[in-house]
């Protein structure tokens, strides 16, 4: 499983330019399967994590794993998961 770094793209993650700009990149190097690590990450826009989030799950027949997120980035996730149908699970690490 490999293992992305939110926190290489900056403490707050909003926007949905940044999103679109940040999934376009992913999209030339990610490697499959992945997990999003939010440790270090203050703060996730729900417009820049409708913009990455349901397209990396999308390519993990619509799971994805996190590791780490606050309370705040987690309710966002779970806000986005039951927008776009997708199972997201939180481990601790």
């Amino acid at each position: 499983m490999n293992i992305l770094d939110m926190s290489k793209y900056g403490t707050i993650l909003t926007g949905r330019g940044f999103g679109k700009q940040t999934i376009e990149e992913l999209n030339l190097t990610l490697e499959y399967p992945v997990e999003l690590d939010f440790r270090g990450v203050t703060s996730l826009g729900s417009s820049f994590g409708d913009e990455v989030v349901p397209v990396i799950a999308g390519r993990q027949d619509n799971q994805l794993t996190v590791i780490g997120p606050n309370k705040a980035i987690w309710d966002c996730l779970l806000q986005i998961a039951e927008e776009c149908k997708i199972q997201i699970i939180k481990r601790d690490r």
